[in-house]
């Protein structure tokens, strides 16, 4: 039994592993540093990640959490910022209001990917986490898929 609960173990971290490791700054190329200094110069507090071939920077700008998805050759592919309620677009709040009853939003944030906006909302119902990701319409997508 010991045996299997520690191959489960592992199994499990290796999983975590593929998905993102965490990267040490000397070791991000200079073509994706210097694209995320260009974009924003006043990033606090960042860490790297890495997610297959490309970079993940988390870092603050002005308190606010931000996210920025690069490629090896420095070419910003996604950037996502935290966001207030208030700040959704109309249309976003009505489809939560009437698609949505009873959950709270938890979480919100602002993705950009391929010159088009989207809104990541982690929504709560009694523990009952929904992940969803909306166009500025209101409407449902898939893609892009939801980026913890």
């Amino acid at each position: 039994m010991k045996k299997i609960l520690v191959g489960f173990a592992f199994v499990i971290g290796s999983v975590v592993a593929v998905q993102a490791q965490d990267v040490a700054e000397k070791d991000v190329p200079e073509a994706v540093k210097s694209a995320l200094m260009q974009k924003y110069a006043n990033a606090t507090d960042l860490d790297w990640e890495k997610h297959g071939e490309n970079y993940e920077a988390d870092f603050d700008v002005n308190r606010i959490d931000h996210a920025v998805m690069i490629d090896p050759s420095g070419k910003i592919l996604m950037t996502r910022h935290d966001l207030m309620e208030k700040d959704l677009p109309q249309a976003i709040q009505t489809a939560i209001s009437q698609n949505y009853k009873g959950m709270r939003v938890d979480d919100i944030e602002q993705v950009e990917k391929d010159g088009n906006t989207y809104y990541q909302l982690e929504l709560d119902q009694k523990g009952k986490d929904k992940k969803i990701v909306m166009s500025k319409d209101g409407k449902e997508v898939t893609d892009p898929a939801y980026w913890d």
